[in-house]
């Protein structure tokens, strides 16, 4: 692999793992709120709410986040060794 191929591979990885930072960042502080707000509503609203389609499909997200977190790791792996 050629020193401008490296590069670009390089830039192309950290510009992926900033955006992929982001979405990250932003879905924690969103789980955060949601959180309170279900707090906030009470146990019998927060029943009618997590019974909801958007609630599953929310929580599938989550998941999907969650295990998604090996994929970050290689990612930041893979930035390290073409930092090298």
């Amino acid at each position: 692999m050629s020193e401008n191929e490296k590069q670009f591979d390089l830039d192309a990885a950290e510009t992926a793992y900033a955006v992929i930072a982001s979405y990250v960042e932003h879905t924690q502080i969103a789980g955060i709120i949601l959180a309170m707000l279900a707090g906030a509503l009470g146990e019998e609203k927060l029943k009618v709410l997590v019974e909801t389609e958007h609630w599953k499909n929310y929580m599938a997200s989550k998941r999907t986040l969650e295990a998604a977190k090996e994929d970050i790791q290689k990612l930041s792996q893979i930035i390290a060794q073409l930092r090298i």
